[in-house]
């Protein structure tokens, strides 16, 4: 690292890997991809190709070498959620620090357990890819509702959702890989986000709907309440959170922030536009940076957190906890209907 660069390896070259190696390739100065993990020779090969990255067939093969020569600084893991424990475990041992995809874990039991481990291993870091944390429009937001232009806030609102039928038959949709489909996928972003923005919550109501027998849901309906103060933002409890998730309706990505003054909307298929609208309805357009910087932040974070010790918008293992318990408590309330 006396370069300043910081060297990642990807355990898992499945769709979000991508994501992660685009955003690797965004900062030359800052980051590498000097690994990459996967039991799919071509899909590790197609991954590395471009940057002439290592490749493995097993977590166990990557500490091995890295240890007898250390060539990475980090590891992002990008695995399913059920396949987690025995990789962030290595990785933690082997003193690796850990960006684990979301959500944590399949389980709240084994986000716990996960939980745990970050513990007992404190001295490497661990975090959770909640990415829309490093969306620039949510820091607008909460940099212009600090300043008090829509008042006292009272309502969030979001939805991740689109169509996928491919999940149908994919292991997103496979309840004892997965643990649970749109809320657990989308919802856990949403969730955290809510955390993040307005502060822990209590979760009121759910309807969940399952379009595909025998699989997970596919449309998460999911009612709110801050409990607690936000630590970023200061933003007092007592907000409602409405939360919609869903894999096989019209697609939507969109976020608002209400208060008793005016509102915040932001829709990421307009993705360099904040709008602000007053209660008579007038909009304001304010221009920010667009989304597809979040994982490139997120990573630069990761970076920074690890080689400076930074404080930073990073998820922890037990935010990852608290995203799970809220997904159980909303299935179990979802039950009851």
């Amino acid at each position: 690292m006396a370069d300043g660069i910081f060297r990642l390896a990807i355990i898992g070259a499945g769709g979000i890997a991508g994501a992660h190696a685009g955003a690797i390739k965004a900062s030359p100065e800052r980051l590498a991809l000097s690994a990459v993990v996967d039991l799919n020779a071509d899909a590790a090969a197609k991954l590395a190709q471009d940057v002439n990255a290592k490749t493995f067939a097993s977590a166990a093969e990557l500490f091995k070498a890295n240890k007898a020569e250390r060539f990475i600084d980090g590891v992002i893991i990008c695995t399913p959620p059920s396949a987690r424990i025995p990789l962030v475990e290595l990785a933690l041992k082997h003193g690796v620090p850990v960006l684990s995809e979301k959500p944590l874990a399949h389980t709240l039991a084994d986000a716990k357990k996960l939980a745990s481990l970050s513990r007992k291993y404190k001295k490497t870091p661990a975090f959770v890819g909640y990415c829309h944390r490093f969306v620039p429009a949510v820091h607008d937001m909460l940099r212009h509702t600090a300043g008090g232009k829509i008042g006292t806030p009272v309502r969030w609102e979001n939805a991740f959702a689109c169509d996928l039928p491919g999940h149908e038959t994919k292991w997103f949709s496979e309840p004892k890989k997965s643990g649970g489909g749109a809320y657990l996928d989308m919802g856990s972003h949403s969730i955290d986000l809510f955390h993040f923005m307005a502060g822990p919550s209590k979760t009121l109501g759910a309807v969940f709907t399952n379009k595909w027998k025998g699989r997970t849901e596919t449309a998460g309906t999911v009612l709110v309440k801050s409990v607690k103060a936000s630590k970023a933002s200061g933003i007092k409890p007592g907000v409602a959170g409405s939360i919609y998730a869903g894999w096989a309706e019209t697609c939507r990505f969109t976020l608002a922030l209400v208060g008793d003054k005016g509102m915040f909307f932001y829709d990421y298929e307009k993705p360099s536009e904040l709008v602000f609208k007053d209660l008579g309805g007038k909009a304001e357009v304010i221009a920010c940076e667009a989304h597809d910087v979040r994982f490139n932040k997120q990573l630069v974070a990761f970076a920074d957190a690890v080689q400076k010790k930074a404080k930073t918008h990073l998820a922890s293992f037990d935010d990852g906890v608290t995203a799970a318990a809220a997904f159980d408590a909303a299935m179990k309330l979802a039950k009851k209907k």
